[in-house]
């Protein structure tokens, strides 16, 4: 079957969910295990997880954000000509330069409860960014399919 001009190749969508996935999950375990520790529900093994698990959400980070980036000049601007999914496109891509600036403070910001604030919103707004990437797929190959109907 022919591939549609705004659908991306199965391997940059696969890469693109894969570095999502790795994302939300060593961010949600940190968040997690933070939070168990500040109660002192943890051991010293589960504490000395904690750094391993931000190296590795540190480190797919950026290979995330230079994957949306080459996304940019095919899908994102052929999809912004053509009107398809220009709300929830931008909404996503949105979230993503927020979620990068959140993070960015988060590591260089010294003030403590600028850092709190600032932790909250990277935790929630990652939490729900896979929600978002699942309403663009999903509201995109809807369209796809009404088309070719």
């Amino acid at each position: 079957m022919k591939r549609r001009r705004l659908q991306l190749t199965k391997g940059h969508r696969l890469t693109l969910y894969a570095f999502s996935l790795i994302l939300l999950l060593s961010g949600a375990a940190w968040a997690w295990m933070h939070r168990l520790d500040e109660a002192g529900g943890t051991n010293d093994a589960w504490r000395n997880l904690k750094p391993w698990l931000l190296r590795i959400h540190g480190l797919g980070a950026p290979f995330f954000v230079l994957l949306v980036g080459t996304l940019l000049p095919g899908h994102v601007r052929r999809s912004w000509h053509a009107s398809k999914n220009r709300a929830n496109g931008a909404f996503f891509l949105t979230t993503i330069a927020l979620l990068t600036l959140s993070g960015y403070a988060l590591y260089y910001l010294g003030d403590e409860e600028w850092r709190r604030f600032t932790s909250q919103f990277h935790l929630w707004l990652g939490l729900g960014a896979p929600l978002l990437l699942l309403a663009h797929v999903l509201i995109g190959r809807r369209a796809t399919r009404a088309r070719d109907s």
